[in-house]
């Protein structure tokens, strides 16, 4: 029982003199040891000291039992899962106390036929006790300071490494885990079945990070799929490591949809992943994913399912496929998620122009200027006037609570200005891993290249698609098609204003080179905005969407109807389709290939700057006058009351007016023509368009006969469909 008495004494351990043998010194673990002859008086017998020596471990390996199980049930920093082990241990102890009590009994009351309790009765009685408490003071020295998962790794392992073959000490073993298993067991099965946790002394492998639940709408808005929770993975399962080993027999034998996002999981993954669906069911629901103390007991606490990596692995596979149809189901039918994905397209991607054209009429004339100069108020109220224009979502918005999640869209949608340009942002993404800088800046940017469109906050659970990185994505590809598009309307602008001058027959041979040259540039950005919008976007586009509607084709059906066709089959499925569909995108629109974006934007920025140059030359002509005094002509001919004959006279008058005004005006280009400055401003664009297209079309050649860049195969041909690039470029190396 842990107490001394005269001959018997308990020693901290260290430096230890025994006068019985022979006076030397030696050390000694803490323990009951027998005590120095001065307070004995005397040696004692030798057979008898041998007898004693050999129990004495008995009365060491309790206290150390005993008071660990005294500490750690009066703390409850322990955990709950240290106390459950206590517990399981403290009845021990009782049947170890009741033992001693009768052998006290025994020793006081001679037995039937007249014999008394000896020594050697003793140690033989106490064989079993003395096996038990040496398990554990083994178990004690092996959980000391250990608590959750860890502590039952610990047993686990202490079970397999040493007691392997004993049927004692896998006896005890077997029975204290199952014991102190239970409020893992408890923990795990609430995490997977509800996405609710109790654990308030931190002991399960899974930690939630954010406990501000009260507040659903802060939790709705703009917070990040990651930040939910994390892995602790000091309190992961051993078995559950096992478990992932057989993941995939178990998907199989359940007639799961061995996807390839779903086939990669660990058994961890999967635990982690079932308890964020069950929140984010909770949070969709206006509901607060916290365990009541009703819902504490409702579990059945099988520890043995916990410790079985085969049932533990079927368990966990069947809580995440329910938990994620009942995520998919919730995402694609009541909150529509195809409509948000679409609402994205439009915007983004810029799949209609209705929407392009109305917000460049209102906001040219300030992205025009100079990204410090730009006012940013404008532009966005130019923004909401073109959405509130161009769709009814704002409508189905003020309808009632129970808009789609695509009208909340529209109205969160806003604009933004990049610091960089899109290159400059690219760069930096190659410098990640591990491209050297590259300086490119050599001006400030313009309002057309820094814009870009972003969201002061997106709906949940609209926001576990559109995620943060999902977002980068659509704002790269919306730079890309929104510069490409201003330029080809800015091209199709000076192609307008040329048409004006198409009369001016005096003038064919002088424009020619000029007519020659904005063809060219109009016959590259039409052919490249092409490309992007109708074989890459569009392509890609309705391959997710058949899968998204294949999806809900099948929950509708409630699973009973088999198909050939893949789509989702659960939440993660779906996240990674619409990750690949943003991949294919990024890559066919050659964002990933430095070369070649660099390249197209050279490209761009001298279409642009002819533009400009373009219209400069359209103000010194003055023939937009010209055309303005012809129209308003015709139209007061058509109105005049007069008779026909001096209608005719009138009409007369006006043609020779006309005919002055346009002689004037082609004698007053024919003058800027044959300048130095225009000639040379047109062959230097000319030279230096062709150098970079022929720079773009190189870099083309190179990569698209690669399989893995088939994608630029049309591209090049588009461009080059009559072999006038590839001869021009022959010619010139």
């Amino acid at each position: 029982m842990g107490l001394e008495g005269q001959i018997i004494r308990f020693h901290a351990g260290g430096e230890y003199n025994d006068s019985q043998s022979d006076g030397e010194d030696y050390t000694i673990q803490p323990g009951f040891v027998f005590a120095p002859v001065a307070f004995t008086g005397g040696n004692i017998d030798s057979s008898l000291e041998s007898i004693v020596s050999r129990i004495l471990p008995l009365c060491s390996n309790y206290v150390v039992v005993n008071e660990y199980v005294s500490t750690c049930l009066g703390s409850y920093e322990c955990g709950i899962i240290a106390r459950a082990l206590c517990e399981a241990m403290g009845k021990l102890l009782q049947e170890y106390l009741a033992f001693v009590s009768k052998l006290d009994y025994q020793s006081r009351e001679p037995y039937v036929d007249g014999r008394t309790l000896t020594m050697s009765m003793v140690h033989v009685l106490a064989q079993p006790s003395i096996r038990t408490m040496s398990i554990l003071y083994h178990v004690v020295l092996v959980v000391q300071n250990k608590k959750g998962g860890t502590l039952l790794n610990a047993l686990q392992n202490l079970k397999a490494l040493n007691y392997t073959g004993d049927e004692k000490g896998n006896e005890i073993l077997t029975h204290l885990l199952n014991t102190c298993a239970v409020p893992y067991s408890r923990m795990l099965k609430t995490w997977l079945k509800a996405g609710k946790l109790h654990d308030p002394y931190n002991e399960f492998m899974i930690e939630v990070t954010n406990r501000t639940f009260q507040s659903s709408t802060t939790m709705k808005q703009g917070m990040e799929w990651e930040d939910w929770c994390r892995v602790q993975d000091d309190h992961v399962l051993s078995s559950l490591d096992t478990s992932s080993e057989i993941v995939a027999p178990t998907l199989t034998a359940f007639g799961a949809d061995r996807y390839r996002s779903t086939s990669n999981m660990t058994a961890v993954d999967k635990v982690y992943t079932t308890g964020r669906y069950w929140r984010a069911i909770h949070f969709c629901q206006d509901g607060s994913p916290v365990l009541s103390s009703e819902e504490q007991g409702q579990y059945s606490d099988d520890a043995n399912m916990l410790l079985n990596p085969v049932k533990l692995s079927r368990y966990i596979d069947v809580s995440y496929h329910k938990a994620s149809d009942s995520l998919l189901h919730m995402m694609l039918e009541k909150y529509d998620l195809l409509s948000s994905l679409q609402f994205m397209k439009k915007y983004f991607l810029l799949d209609q122009g209705d929407f392009f054209v109305e917000f460049l009429d209102a906001a040219e004339s300030e992205l025009t200027k100079g990204l410090p100069t730009v006012s940013r108020g404008r532009v966005q109220n130019s923004l909401a006037t073109s959405i509130a224009r161009t769709s009814d979502l704002l409508d189905d918005l003020q309808s009632g609570v129970d808009a789609p999640q695509s009208s909340q869209l529209a109205t969160a949608l806003r604009c933004s200005f990049k610091k960089q340009s899109l290159i400059e942002e690219l760069d930096d993404l190659h410098r990640k891993k591990g491209a050297s800088k590259r300086n490119t800046r050599n001006r400030d940017l313009t309002g057309f290249e820094a814009l870009q469109l972003d969201f002061k906050s997106i709906p949940f659970p609209a926001s576990l698609v559109l995620s943060h990185s999902q977002i980068r994505s659509y704002q790269f590809i919306f730079r890309q098609i929104f510069f490409a598009k201003y330029v080809e309307r800015q091209l199709v602008t000076v192609w307008s204003d040329h048409q004006l001058m198409k009369q001016m027959v005096s003038l064919s041979d002088a424009l020619k080179l000029t007519f020659c040259l904005r063809r060219r540039m109009l016959h590259f950005i039409q052919n490249f905005v092409y490309y992007m919008k109708f074989d890459v976007i569009e392509p890609n586009w309705r391959e997710l969407e058949c899968k998204l509607k294949a999806a809900r084709e099948h929950r509708s059906n409630d699973n009973t109807t088999s198909s050939t066709r893949q789509f989702p089959r659960t939440v993660d499925d779906l996240l990674y389709e619409h990750n690949q569909f943003l991949i294919r995108i990024i890559t066919q629109c050659l964002l990933t290939n430095s070369d070649l974006i660099r390249a197209s934007t050279k490209i761009m920025t001298t279409c642009l700057l002819f533009t400009t140059q373009m219209k400069l030359f359209m103000g010194t002509t003055k023939i937009d006058e010209h055309h303005k005094l012809t129209a308003a002509e015709c139209s007061k001919l058509r109105h005049t009351g007069q008779n026909k004959k001096k209608n005719d006279a009138l009409k007369t008058e006006f043609r020779m007016q006309r005919e002055e005004r346009l002689r004037r005006c082609s004698d007053r280009i024919i003058g800027e023509l044959t300048t130095d400055n225009f000639q040379h401003m047109i062959l230097r664009f000319d030279e230096v368009f062709s150098a970079n297209l022929g720079e773009f079309m190189k870099s083309l050649k190179s990569d698209y006969g690669r399989r893995s860049n088939a994608h630029l195969t049309n591209l090049f041909m588009q461009l080059d469909y009559n072999g006038f690039v590839s001869a021009s470029m022959e010619e010139k190396e």
